[in-house]
């Protein structure tokens, strides 16, 4: 059961309307330094949407979902997430912890903590964070391990498992916090190829349960199947969007007809 959310702090927390997407940015720009790292960004997911989202190395996609759950601030522009509102002015702290109480994320590195074990990694953000019961924190924590088949690892270290199961460990500990949107910033690029399928498969089972997430990835073939929508970014724009079957087979883009040349099997 999800608990209810207490007021974060004395700062106002603006709400949308609940008929509004889950994700809206409007207008986004993000610099670091004089480097220009997302330039205008209008993005809109809709709950139980998938978008992929692709692009060559440097083009702002990791950047573009951090700023999604605040890791990132950003200069100018407008942040919905689920209901939350945040202006580039006011990334304030009750801002912050109103969007990851909602969002979750998956690493690129799997970012667990090295001294506590699987089942201790899945408690305590829901104990610390969310102020989540121990006792409801433990059983949604053996529900989520049994969900990504690990559940008979629960008192085992990060150490002891392979790069795949700790990734899988990471993703049932992100579902743990219930969030409502699930962001993946490239879920499978540190795993030797033999353990990419096995993360892709407990992804694979979040598409079918209809959760809204938003994955920053090369796995095209996995986009391709999981996909609801498409979008390419580079120079830290959003280039070209389109269902998954236009994206990939009629790209309009010339610097998405290139991009695709490159990373897709001939």
């Amino acid at each position: 059961m999800n608990e209810r959310l207490e007021p974060l702090s004395a700062e106002p927390l603006a709400v949308a309307a609940s008929t509004a997407p889950v994700v809206r940015m409007s207008g986004i720009n993000k610099w670091y330094g004089s480097y220009h790292a997302l330039r205008d960004i209008e993005l809109q997911v809709s709950a139980g949407e998938r978008v992929l989202i692709c692009g060559p190395s440097g083009s702002g996609k990791s950047t573009l979902v951090r700023v999604v759950n605040l890791l990132e601030p950003f200069e100018q522009g407008r942040l919905e997430v689920c209901g939350v509102v945040v202006g580039a002015d006011a990334i304030t702290r009750a801002a912050r912890l109103g969007v990851n109480r909602r969002v979750g994320m998956v690493f690129q590195q799997f970012n667990l903590f090295p001294h506590m074990t699987v089942l201790q990694n899945l408690t305590v953000g829901p104990v610390y964070g969310l102020g989540v019961a121990r006792a409801e924190a433990h059983a949604r924590a053996l529900h989520y391990l049994e969900r990504v088949g690990l559940v008979d690892q629960m008192h085992k270290h990060p150490a002891q498992l392979s790069g795949g199961q700790q990734q899988r460990v990471a993703i049932a500990r992100t579902l743990c916090t219930r969030p409502q949107v699930v962001l993946f910033d490239e879920p499978t690029a540190s795993l030797d190829p033999e353990m990419v399928a096995e993360v892709l498969q407990t992804m694979e089972t979040l598409v079918a349960e209809g959760m809204t997430m938003l994955i920053v990835t090369h796995e095209m073939g996995f986009a391709r199947r999981v996909a609801d929508r498409a979008i390419f970014m580079d120079q830290g724009q959003i280039v070209e969007t389109a269902a998954p079957d236009d994206f990939f087979e009629r790209p309009q883009s010339p610097r998405l007809q290139a991009f695709l040349a490159r990373v897709l099997p001939h």
